[in-house]
């Protein structure tokens, strides 16, 4: 607990976040707080982390901190690496609010003081596998794994019937992997370093390089080094220590009384990782030779002897079905319906959620426009289909709305022309732009896992011409918008009308909304408008019904025409399901 350490910052947080800090814990750059979120009635999760940059406030740390989030949302979504929910802002220091989870690997470690074979196949595979995403994404090393920085999830309460019998029970735990403050740092930032009884060779040799010479002579290939850390976790949980012979947590990051303090000098780890192949695993274990020459290929001194993240992971894969058949093929099953969710036709809206996420961060703001601003120049010319139109026009919306917080007198003029571009490419695409090109059904095996849901085809249009006008009333002015959809064709003018009367009813003016309707059904008798006049009119009589002001012969009026509007949505669109279950649930209640 750390209420003798709470102070007025931390306060200021805990009400950001709408919870209790419980626990505050230290890294390199930054502070994380585990919040317990009070006042929110079965709030799931209940626990959430949240990462901020520490008290101490440097250029040089929140430069690292603000690095650590952009490799974070560049791997957002995948279920084996640790990524945020959001980012706020709270007085210019940036705060990332990420799933909560229950322990370390090096918590599981020290209370297990070894696993089995298996039980260490299926972290290590999980560990391998999320390396194996982050290496698509750009993240060629994460250049600190350690077991504190492998988060393990709880899942067993979210499958059921996961834990069969006949699997082992490990599976369980969902590997999370974390804290990628150090992630390419070899490569953008010049530095080497990890965490130094998990260093592969090519580290020291890059450290030692920059330390002697102030610079590297020879690019050094810095693509297996995880493979070398994973290598040592791999022994690790086997035989409960390091392959340098003792604890790693006896030992590191400082040595318990009785151990020699040279375990905290490079040199000892240093010279330890040229010669990394000279272990040898218990005699009476299961799986021993594989497993000794899986682990002794991965600890190989020249990494290009070193196995690579793909054949390390066909390796565990087929080393633990020979060991373990049930639980290797459940684990994956597991890893295909992961894959589902990350590797799906949403990647690029995740993409661009992320970029928006990160935008939060002031100094950030201007880079990422700019960068969105380069995708909608490279994309221009090569929308090749109806789903490259949707997305053309989302990324446009939001890197205009990024722009118009960000300073609109000044962008004036590229907000216009990305509203043009909008305009331009919906037009262009419009009948052919169906509710499936935005919102795509996601499958895992014969599954549904995402349904694209029952909108009508129009909405989507109607939404870009939505947002559309809303950016050019923002620059342009209401009049001067009206007067570009007035020289529209009338589906385009219907879904702008569209877009009005929707504001009107949100905002409780149901009858004025429907009026606007009225013009839209003129210019483009669609089922949906006749549905939405219904619907409205059925608002509108239930509001004022209760309030008493209507008399015997408007209500009957009312319901003849929702009845009647409802009837010709339903004549208009035969397969459409809801405005025939709504015509007779009000037939049922009104006649």
């Amino acid at each position: 607990m750390i209420d003798e350490h709470y102070n007025y910052k931390e306060m200021i947080l805990s009400s950001h976040i709408k919870g209790n800090i419980v626990e505050k814990k230290r890294g390199s750059y930054g502070v994380v707080y585990i919040v317990k979120r009070n006042g929110i009635q079965n709030a799931i999760p209940k626990y959430v982390a949240c990462k901020t940059t520490k008290d101490e406030y440097s250029s040089e740390k929140l430069n690292a901190f603000i690095r650590e989030t952009k490799v974070w949302l560049k791997v957002r979504g995948y279920a084996l690496i640790l990524t945020p929910f959001y980012i706020i802002n709270i007085k210019n220091r940036p705060l990332i609010c990420m799933p909560y989870c229950e322990k370390t690997l090096r918590d599981y470690l020290n209370e297990h003081e070894k696993l089995s074979p298996i039980e260490a196949l299926v972290i290590i595979c999980q560990i391998i596998k999320g390396l194996l995403f982050a290496k698509n994404r750009g993240i060629e090393a994460h250049q600190d794994l350690k077991p504190e920085n492998i988060l393990l999830e709880d899942i067993s309460k979210k499958f059921e019937d996961w834990l069969s019998k006949d699997v082992n029970q490990l599976l369980k735990w969902r590997v999370r992997i974390c804290d990628f403050g150090s992630a390419n740092a070899w490569r953008e930032l010049g530095k080497p370093y990890g965490t130094k009884p998990y260093m592969a060779p090519e580290q020291w040799k890059m450290k030692s390089e920059l330390e002697k010479k102030g610079f590297v002579e020879e690019k050094i290939d810095f693509s297996k080094v995880d493979v070398f850390a994973v290598g040592v976790i791999l022994y690790e949980l086997i035989m409960g220590k390091h392959p340098i012979g003792v604890r790693t947590s006896d030992v590191w990051p400082e040595p318990k009384e009785g151990f020699p303090k040279r375990y905290k000098k490079d040199e000892k780890w240093n010279k330890w990782s040229k010669k990394s192949t000279d272990i040898k695993l218990y005699d009476n274990l299961d799986g021993k030779e594989e497993l000794e020459n899986l682990i002794k290929s991965m600890l190989f001194p020249d990494p290009k002897k070193r196995l690579s993240h793909e054949l390390a992971f066909e390796r565990i894969m087929n080393i633990l079905t020979k060991l373990h058949a049930p639980t290797a093929e459940r684990i994956r099953l597991l890893f295909e319906y992961y894959d589902s969710w990350a590797i799906n036709a949403y990647e690029r809206y995740n993409r661009l959620d992320s970029l928006i996420e990160l935008s939060k961060i002031p100094v950030l703001r201007e880079k990422i426009a700019d960068q969105l601003l380069e995708e909608i120049k490279g994309m221009e010319g090569n929308v090749s289909s109806a789903s490259d139109a949707v997305y053309f026009c989302e990324l446009c919306h939001k890197t205009a709305y990024l722009l118009l917080k960000h300073n609109i007198t000044k962008n004036r003029e590229k907000i216009k022309k990305l509203a043009q571009k909008m305009l331009k490419t919906a037009i262009k695409w419009m009948y052919k732009i169906k509710i499936c090109h935005k919102y795509p059904e996601v499958k895992f095996r014969n599954i549904t896992l995402v349904k694209t849901p029952y909108f009508r085809d129009f909405e989507v249009y109607a939404e870009i011409i939505g947002y559309v006008r809303k950016l050019l009333e923002e620059v342009e002015g209401k009049k001067e918008t009206q007067k570009i959809f007035s020289k529209a064709d009338n589906y385009t003018r219907s879904a702008y009308f569209y877009s009005i009367a929707s504001e009107y009813h949100t905002l409780g003016y149901d009858m004025k909304a429907v009026k606007i309707l009225e013009k839209c059904i003129d210019m483009n008798p669609n089922e949906l408008f006749y549905y939405m006049k219904a619907l409205w009119t059925k608002h509108y009589l239930f509001k004022m019904n209760t309030l008493g002001k209507l008399n015997e012969n408007t209500k009957q009026q009312l319901k003849k025409s929702i009845i009647k509007n409802t009837k010709k949505a339903v004549e208009l669109a035969p397969e459409w399901e809801e405005p025939r279950e709504f015509l007779r649930k009000f037939k049922e209640k009104f006649t």
